[in-house]
């Protein structure tokens, strides 16, 4: 049965928090479904039960996010994200897929950071969840990410990694500066604006580059609109 939303809800924050959980949906089922394809890429028992059960969570909390949209009068949410679906790629090896955890799983955390304080309790409580959840495996699968990118003659390889799923994970984190970033933001449903929130993925992901011997893509190319003082700053141009 669906929990009623917040009595401090009204249309207008409705409607963004509906755009909201869709996009956390989104994210959910991206986890859930590269989980499940990774899991032939994980030759011994403990890791591939630990993957699964990480698949069940992700499971579960898009049944609550289902039981929330649809509080907050949303119809359909599967069908709301399924098309979105689409452009996810899925992991080729076990090293992308270590690269593909190691940056989504930083993503999701940093999502979830600014829905701490969201009116919507229910909401706020599984945000609270994403931030607090066990990642062992995925530091483990970010250490072998990094070991195999820090070795020379797997740069090109490793790159060619970073850049797809830091794109995705960018793309996936909202567009800074729109009408409805600032309404969010406003409306206190969640505590950063979407710039702010894309700075704190960048200098949650710097250390892993550092330790990989990495580079920062032209993200303008790939389709990321990122502020243009965080910009210079990944280039070392300013503070």
């Amino acid at each position: 049965m669906a929990v009623p939303p917040d009595g401090r809800l009204d249309e207008e924050a409705k409607g963004l928090l509906r755009l909201i959980v869709e996009r956390q949906a989104y994210r959910q089922r991206m986890a859930a479904n590269i989980r499940g394809h990774g899991l032939k890429f994980l030759p011994d028992l403990a890791a591939k039960l630990r993957v699964t059960e990480e698949l069940a969570e992700s499971l579960r909390r898009l049944a609550t996010l289902e039981e929330i949209y649809e509080a907050i009068g949303g119809i359909d949410l599967t069908a709301r994200v399924m098309s979105r679906m689409e452009r996810i790629p899925y992991p080729a090896t076990r090293l992308e897929l270590a690269a593909c955890l190691a940056l989504t799983g930083r993503a999701e955390r940093a999502v979830a950071s600014t829905y701490a304080r969201c009116p919507c309790q229910r909401f706020a409580r599984l945000a609270g969840e994403l931030q607090a959840a066990d990642r062992t495996h995925d530091a483990g699968e970010e250490e072998r990410f990094v070991v195999f990118a820090a070795d020379p003659p797997n740069r090109v390889q490793a790159q060619r990694y970073w850049e797809r799923w830091l794109t995705l994970c960018l793309q996936s984190l909202g567009r800074p500066g729109t009408p409805g970033d600032e309404r969010a933001y406003a409306l206190g449903l969640r505590d950063r604006r979407a710039a702010d929130l894309v700075a704190l993925f960048i200098e949650e992901v710097e250390p892993l580059r550092a330790a990989g011997g990495l580079d920062w893509p032209d993200l303008a190319r790939r389709g990321v609109d990122l502020p243009r003082t965080l910009t210079q700053r990944m280039r070392g141009e300013g503070a």
